[in-house]
């Protein structure tokens, strides 16, 4: 394997104790009004909602205070202990552990919805890998349960079109020649993730409107609503926002009866 493995890139990027203060900070911003769209689309006051991906709390607290009963995870244990202290620190209550995305530790039908916000599938290298992580999502969700997803819009760009038209191209033709990658089509390093602090470079990949739709119908969810982020803040679907947008949206539920 050549260059740093992208999961322990993503591990150690979110246990910087710099970078958990910057989230901490984060925090205290709380929902977009994307996201309070999107959470408004896929759950209901009252349903159980595992928080994939918590951070230090920032989605998980006010869903929370907006009547979910929310669970919270994140692959690094010391975020899910930031957002758990975070949280009692303002009367509230989330339990928050550490957890592998690909493998949920919950029974199958646990909750009612399941939220990946934050772009959180952009840390999960490889498209089987992703894939596994939304069937697991799908998993512990109970038939008719709902998924609100956010991913960024490679399309949105010249500079990313441009980018990867490069740097794909040149990464297979270095597997043909024997210099193998670790990155696919599509994926980056990035040093820059909060507020536009630098840090250890971290895997992402960037996710287009079909790719994105392909991916989730490959784990077995019936797509609701896809839309770019101004759609979602505007309640309007117009096709040309979503191509100037960076981020995108998706409501996606399980189907009630299991995919063949």
């Amino acid at each position: 394997m050549i260059g740093p493995d992208p999961e322990v890139s993503v591990r150690r990027r979110y246990e910087d104790p710099v970078e958990v203060e910057e989230w901490l900070t984060l925090a205290a911003d709380g929902l977009t009004p994307f996201e309070v769209a999107l959470i408004h689309r896929a759950f209901i006051p009252g349903q159980r909602v595992l928080d994939v991906g918590c951070g230090a709390g920032r989605e998980a607290i006010p869903m929370t205070r907006n009547g979910l009963r929310v669970t919270a995870i994140d692959l690094s244990h010391v975020m899910a202990r930031a957002a758990a202290t975070h949280a009692l620190a303002q009367g509230i209550r989330v339990p928050a552990l550490a957890a592998h995305v690909t493998a949920l530790p919950f029974r199958p039908g646990s909750f009612d919805g399941v939220a990946m916000l934050g772009q959180v599938i952009a840390h999960v290298s490889g498209r089987l890998r992703r894939v596994s992580a939304l069937r697991s999502a799908w998993n512990v969700l109970r038939p008719g349960g709902m998924l609100a997803m956010t991913t960024h819009n490679r399309r949105c760009r010249w500079r990313f079109r441009l980018y990867f038209s490069w740097v794909n191209r040149w990464r297979r033709w270095s597997r043909v020649l024997g210099f193998g990658s670790i990155l696919g089509d599509y994926d980056r390093w990035s040093a820059r993730i909060s507020r536009g602090r630098r840090g250890s470079p971290v895997f992402f990949h960037m996710y287009d409107f079909e790719e994105a739709i392909l991916d989730l119908r490959e784990a077995g969810f019936e797509v609701v609503e896809a839309r770019a982020r101004a759609e979602f803040e505007a309640d309007r679907v117009d096709p040309a926002l979503r191509r100037r947008d960076y981020l995108l949206g998706f409501v996606a539920r399980r189907p009630q009866d299991p995919p063949c």
